[in-house]
């Protein structure tokens, strides 16, 4: 498929917006009976008609359709032109890599680029604990969602909304009689299909080595009629033997109500997931809600949000070895039995039966977390009012992994047994104060807002390792005879802060907003705990509202917007500016030493200086409607980790303000009503999102930096681009690969000093977005959504290790691993297998280059549901039913991509890349982690 005219063909027919489902119609509701559309910021809830900045909201109905196993943040991807959300893997319960407006951050590790969570006016924070307690609600609880793209509308949060902010408004009860709603979810998800490749069978394989023997490639052993005859006989695919059918579950019961003085919401729900890995149960999820808000005078209000998840899930090793279950099932040969003779699992040729690992080594998770939010606020005056709020979660994560006395790897290892038991407590809490004082005088109004703010996070951690269990049915740490290794730590930091936000509305014609704001924060050097100020200035025009477009039936809606400002970066590791110590031993004797992170004590702040400019229109009555924005984002001092120079020496990286890089977009999002009727509305939405990048320095002495082995960061080209050896095909005559050189010539001999900047070639993707459709007929409902991305590479190492010969003595290889060179003449092939001149020394195999960086772009369907609505015209008056929905949905139903794999990759091996001192860059390899599944659920939602 030629992705880039799928693209144009997508932008053509499917109008690029971001109405979701329900919130169209909604809006229309709104308009129709001259109610304002509300906009929550966080600190403030503003008009439409006041907004001057780039937010888009998403409402929660649209959100609420998939999988209870996937998490808030991924449930929002495509749903807003600029926000570019990819999950991490597909793991039940896995996080996703933000980015809103293109790469938030050089920094190489997981969150680094995400934006700030805000709960219902709690700031939660901007790292992937963050993330993690903002996942932790359940969809179900969802209102909507604000995604704060601008300066002017990120720069009052300061140095934590560089990359923008995320803001949730939880359900909050309504005025009158209490409603109770049930919802259920009840369905099954499975791998999707291998795109774009497939395993060889047995008798490929077979024959395959058969080949490769004759080749005279060592490693490879004979085959026998007999011993063919028996391998045939046991041919099998390992994917229906390691993987399932997943079995998920969701239910959740609520009740809402209130009075002119008070309302209240509770909730409380159950989700679980087993996961598509056999002998692990992968997910179970329970959470509580409590929102309740009172006016007990015309004065005083004050409410409190208190949610309680607990999650247990079991882990899998999510890593390049033979104990990873998604290598394995692809590794392992088809002619080799799950079970041997004695009944006892087949190590196969790996050497490693990975089944009785999942059985033996058991690892789980159980996290723990609440969150609560209190405020009250006072009219001290006629327009001036204070409100003080308190928001803080605590978080308990207890992980255990344990090598069973006895087991395959125990044997390997001689440990006899061993249990590590780690216990870690994140708490952080945040203080607003805020002084609000708004005032109207003729057509003219202003509302001025000023703020104090005091956040507190704390860290702590202890982990203990014990081997050697006198009994193979005991397995806890207590019982381990062999203390192995402890560890422990603390950490804390704080930030306070102060700001002002003002707005000057006349006749809701003409609004201009200011705000400033500066941060302390305990993170950075002590010579630079205090930021620069932080500012925005922006402006809205509402043409709509002139005289010359006052009833116009043409053109409904025309706002014309521009903010420039600036916003700081505090995402940054704890104690990165602190010269720390390391206590170890050496034989008996305790030693002390520097720690490999050498901190700074001159680290300064990370600055982005933000422009947009965007106008929202709308054309027959708002039946067509939409947004677009130009923006251009400056960083200034990004953060990052850097070995030190050679001149220095030593083995010390330290954390330093490494350079300037600039993010360049245009976002463009439209909706529009087909058809509209009493009883029928058919409407189309999508949304696209187009990005440049360019690194405009990097720290002096230094003009680019190899990063991760196959990335580079340079001056004056996009940040992560590819740095490989090129390939230069095939030489038709021996079958050799021929490579290029540094200097543009070509050789048959590897070297990987030969390896240069690929230009254009990154990660990043150029152009992504959303667009689907949604169908309603008097009960019946239907909604399409498809998430597209389009220029971005990865590095696709699991081909490589597919098609590389030197493999096929112990793994099973792609059935086109056949297509190898056997006559002079042939091209478009792999090199054929005995060649021996790859590099000095007569390395054998294929090597890292260029031929195995694929396009990942790609198309999704991603969700597709289907319901039906029955109310009281259905049970009557008498029935206590106020409504039964019933639905039917699935995600991910159909990719199309010229990747070979699963193109959605943004981790490529979990362990490799999400740990402390990795190097995480977004999508930049695929090498197994867990798969993207796809899903089927039936839902029933019952009123009361």
């Amino acid at each position: 498929m030629n992705m880039k005219l799928c693209m144009i063909t997508t932008a053509a027919l499917f109008f690029t917006g971001q109405i979701v489902m329900g919130q169209k119609k909604a809006n229309d509701s709104l308009r129709e009976n001259n109610i304002e559309e509300v906009v929550v910021t966080g600190y403030q809830k503003k008009s439409k008609d006041e907004v001057t900045s780039a937010i888009t909201v998403v409402s929660g109905k649209a959100l609420s359709n998939f999988s209870p196993a996937t998490m808030g943040t991924n449930a929002l991807q495509g749903k807003a032109a600029g926000l570019d959300i990819t999950a991490l893997n597909g793991k039940p319960g896995g996080g996703s890599a933000i980015n809103i407006r293109g790469l938030g951050n050089i920094t190489t590790t997981v969150g680094a680029s995400n934006p700030l969570f805000v709960i219902d006016g709690f700031i939660v924070g901007n790292d992937q604990r963050a993330q993690d307690v903002f996942n932790s609600i359940n969809p179900n609880d969802y209102e909507s969602m604000s995604v704060l793209k601008d300066a002017a509308a990120s720069a009052i949060y300061g140095s934590q909304g560089a990359n923008g902010v995320i803001v949730l408004t939880t359900k909050s009860g309504k005025l009158g009689k209490p409603v109770i709603t049930f919802s259920s979810k009840i369905g099954f998800s499975e791998k999707i299909k291998d795109i774009n490749f497939r395993m060889m069978n047995s008798a490929e394989k077979i024959e395959y080595e058969k080949k490769m023997l004759g080749l005279g490639i060592g490693g490879y052993a004979a085959w026998t009629d007999s011993k063919i005859a028996s391998a045939l006989a046991l041919d099998h695919n390992w994917q229906n033997d390691i993987l399932r059918t997943s079995s998920i579950e969701s239910y959740q019961i609520g009740i809402r109500g209130g009075t002119e003085k008070s309302k209240y919401t509770f909730s409380l729900g159950y989700d679980s997931d087993n996961g598509i890995v056999q002998n692990i149960d992968a997910y179970k999820r329970y959470t509580g809600r409590m929102k309740y808000e009172a006016n007990p005078s015309d004065r005083l209000s004050f409410g409190s949000s208190i949610g309680i998840n607990y999650t247990n899930s079991q882990e899998i090793r999510d890593r390049n070895n033979v104990q990873n279950p998604f290598r394995a099932m692809y590794s392992y040969n088809p002619y080799e039995p799950v079970f041997r003779a004695n009944g006892s699992y087949n190590p196969t040729k790996q050497g490693f039966p990975v089944l009785e690992a999942l059985k033996n080594n058991p690892e789980t998770i159980n996290s723990l977390i609440f969150d609560g939010n209190i405020f009250a606020q006072y009219k001290i005056l006629e327009g001036l009012n204070f409100k003080t709020q308190l928001g803080g979660y605590f978080n308990n994560i207890r992980r255990t992994s344990k090598i069973l006395r006895g087991s395959y790897l125990d044997t390997i290892l001689g440990i006899n047994g061993s249990d590590v038991e780690q216990n870690q407590n994140r708490f952080r809490y945040t203080n607003t104060n805020t002084l609000n004082y708004v005032k109207k005088f003729g057509q003219h109004s202003i509302d001025l807002l000023g703020l104090v703010e005091y956040t507190e996070f704390r860290n702590d951690f202890i982990g203990a390792t014990g081997r050697n269990f006198s009994s193979p049915s005991l397995s806890e740490l207590d019982n381990a005879s062999t203390p192995f290794n402890v560890q422990g730590y603390d950490e804390l930091y704080r930030t306070f802060s102060y700001g002002a936000f003002l707005t000057y509305d006349f006749s809701k014609k003409y609004i201009l907003t200011a705000s400033i704001r500066q941060d302390k924060d305990s993170r950075f050097g002590k010579n630079n705990t205090l930021s620069e100020p932080f500012w925005s200035l922006s402006g809205a025009w509402n043409l709509t509202n002139e005289d010359f477009l006052k009833n116009n039936d043409i053109i409904t809606l025309l706002k014309l917007r521009a903010s420039i400002g600036t916003r700081g970066y505090n995402n940054i590791p704890l104690n990165i500016n602190n010269i720390l110590m390391s206590g170890n031993v050496y034989g008996t004797l305790p030693t002390i030493s520097h720690k490999s992170e050498y901190g700074n004590i001159d680290l300064q702040w990370e600055v982005t200086k933000s422009q947009n400019y965007g106008a929202e229109f709308g054309f027959l009555n708002n039946r067509i409607r939409g947004t677009a924005d130009y923006f251009i984002d400056q960083k200034k001092d990004f953060i990052l980790s850097v070995p030190n120079l050679s001149s220095e020496g030593g083995e010390y990286s330290q954390f330093i303000n490494a350079g300037d890089m600039k993010n360049r977009g245009l976002e463009i999002s439209l909706s529009g009503d087909i058809i509209k009727s009493k009883d029928f509305v058919w409407s189309l939405r999508a949304n696209t999102s187009i990005m440049s990048y360019k690194l405009n320095k990097l720290r002096d002495g230094e003009t680019e930096r190899i990063v991760g082995g196959i990335n580079m960061l340079r001056e004056g080209d996009e940040p992560f681009s590819f740095y490989l050896v090129r390939s230069a095909g095939i030489n038709p005559d021996n079958g050799n690969e021929v490579y290029y050189t540094k200097s543009g010539g070509t050789t048959e001999v590897y070297n990987s000093d030969d390896a240069v900047l690929l230009p254009g070639k990154s990660p990043l993707p150029k152009l992504y977005g959303g667009f689907g459709t949604t169908f309603s007929y008097k009960g019946l409902d239907l909604q399409a959504d498809f998430t597209y991305k389009y220029g971005n590479y990865t590095y696709n190492y699991m081909a490589f290790d597919m098609l590389d010969y030197t493999n096929g003595t112990r793994s099973n290889m792609r059935a086109d691993a056949v297509n190898y060179w056997t006559a002079p003449g042939q091209t478009g092939v792999l090199p054929r297998p005995n060649n021996t001149n790859n590099a000095p020394g007569g390395i054998t195999g294929l090597r890292i280059t260029d031929r195995f960086l694929q396009d990942a772009s790609y198309i999704r369907l991603r969700n597709v549901s289907i319901g039906y609505t029955f109310d009281k015209r259905t049970f009557g008056e008498s029935v206590p039913i106020n409504k039964i929905r019933v639905s039917l949905s699935g995600q991910n139903l159909a990719t199309w991509t010229k990747f070979e794999g699963d193109p959605e990759v943004s981790i490529g091996s979990g362990e490799n890349q999400t740990g402390a001192g990795q190097t995480f860059i977004n999508g930049a390899f695929a090498l197994y982690s867990y798969p993207a599944v796809k899903t089927y659920l039936f839902g029933l939602e019952v009123e009361f």
